[in-house]
């Protein structure tokens, strides 16, 4: 079971990841009218609010896609100065935004239209900033888990490829093409299960950040070594000065020049005296 764990870590790292941003964005979505990951629909958003002229609306959109800036910096920082405090630094600081959005709107309650704790929904961008960027450096999953339009279009061009390039995908493109889909699927069932807890607990985003732990979890805990492969073919050295302890020297050469003046011709003289044992010993003590 843990091999085969361990020989679908990919797999199963990017189902955990792709669940953990579409919960996150339908549920931002359905409580605070906010994406917590898609940032495209932020963008959107802050175009339309701008259109409007409904500042608040700016001021919120605004900061989510700034907070989801500030997670893929503060998570590439923490993986290059950090070195071994780094794996416990993310999985504290982002699966511990994710749990403050609730506890936050909690304490501010819904007045002035819920526009505050639409404000705090931009700590879910944070997190998932973070996560981003870590599933991409990572050589576990090394794709994009919390938004899919890049997904789809790498999808299409696998199943384009499969059906019209000689050969079809290689194995590796393959499994490329499945880690895709794997991302893609969680994410809808991710996205059902944040928009049907949204209503039904204040705390819904903490469901989430369990799953968030568990995926950078294991993406992040390194896979054991196989042990080195010990070369046992003798160097030229050893097998020398074996041959030379059982009596077989190594064989001298001589290079002598022709008369006519034409090339060098090297003449081997080999010494295949077996070797001295008692027995042989003996037998010529009784011949002398």
């Amino acid at each position: 079971m843990d091999a085969l764990l361990l020989a679908n870590r990919d797999l199963l790292t990017a189902s955990l990841m792709g669940f953990t941003s579409g919960y996150v964005t339908s549920n931002t979505k359905v409580r605070f009218d906010t994406f917590g990951g898609m940032m495209t629909g932020n963008t959107v958003k802050l175009g339309i609010s701008l259109q409007k002229g409904d500042w608040n609306w700016v001021g919120v959109y605004s900061s989510l896609i700034l907070n989801f800036a500030i997670g893929t910096v503060v998570a590439l920082w923490i993986q290059q100065r950090l070195g071994a405090k780094a794996k416990p630094a993310a999985l504290i600081l982002f699966c511990g935004a994710l749990i403050m959005v609730d506890g936050i709107c909690l304490a501010v309650g819904d007045g002035d239209d819920g526009i505050y704790q639409s404000l705090t929904s931009s700590l879910a961008a944070f997190a998932l900033g973070g996560q981003n960027l870590l599933s991409q450096k990572s050589g576990v999953v090394s794709a994009n888990t919390t938004f899919m339009t890049g997904n789809i279009q790498k999808m299409a061009e696998a199943v384009w490829n499969q059906r019209t390039k000689k050969g079809g995908l290689k194995p590796k493109e393959r499994r490329a093409a499945l880690l895709l889909v794997c991302v893609w699927s969680c994410y809808v069932i991710g996205g059902v299960c944040g928009a049907s807890l949204a209503g039904l607990s204040d705390w819904s985003l903490a469901p989430a950040a369990t799953i968030y732990f568990s995926g950078m979890l294991s993406m992040q805990t390194e896979r054991p070594k196989p042990p080195p492969v010990v070369d046992a073919t003798p160097a030229k050295g050893e097998v020398a000065a074996g041959a030379k302890a059982i009596g077989g020297a190594p064989a001298p050469t001589t290079t002598s020049s022709t008369s006519d003046g034409g090339p060098a011709v090297t003449v081997e003289v080999r010494n295949e005296q077996p070797p001295t044992t008692p027995a042989t010993t003996e037998a010529v003590s009784k011949a002398n």
